[in-house]
């Protein structure tokens, strides 16, 4: 059976699109920032007291995998800066990988959202 000149092709499941401004992924993306965010200032807070904590372990945890590759990164580019400059880099790689990562945190929770209430509205009713 084929189908009309002018009937509009509909795409495959696999490719249709995450709606734009998912409630369920902006929440999920802005959470995560903000646990990032709280992470980094913990990070500034023990470096401005000379101590070693928390902050770091959790600021590489959740900028995961991006922050292994990128710490390589900044090994190679390092022996030619300075301190500051090195930290600044280091901030600035972190902030790269969070945003990469809610990103993708963003995309996910919209499909899964796009899924859920595809399955409620296809529900038959009683």
């Amino acid at each position: 059976m084929s189908t009309p000149d002018n009937a509009t092709p509909t795409e495959p499941e696999t490719l249709a699109t995450t709606p734009a401004g998912s409630g369920w992924g902006r929440r999920v993306a802005t959470i995560y920032l903000t646990l990032v965010g709280l992470s980094l200032v913990l990070t500034f807070v023990e470096v401005a007291r000379g101590e070693r904590g928390l902050g770091a372990v959790a600021v590489t945890v959740l900028t995961a995998p991006w922050s292994g590759l990128l710490a390589n990164l900044a090994q190679a580019i390092g022996p030619s800066l300075s301190v500051g400059a090195m930290r600044a880099l280091g901030v600035a790689l972190t902030v790269g990988a969070a945003l990469l990562n809610a990103r993708v945190f963003y995309g996910i929770v919209a499909r899964m959202q796009r899924d859920a209430q595809g399955a409620v509205n296809s529900r038959p009713s009683r």
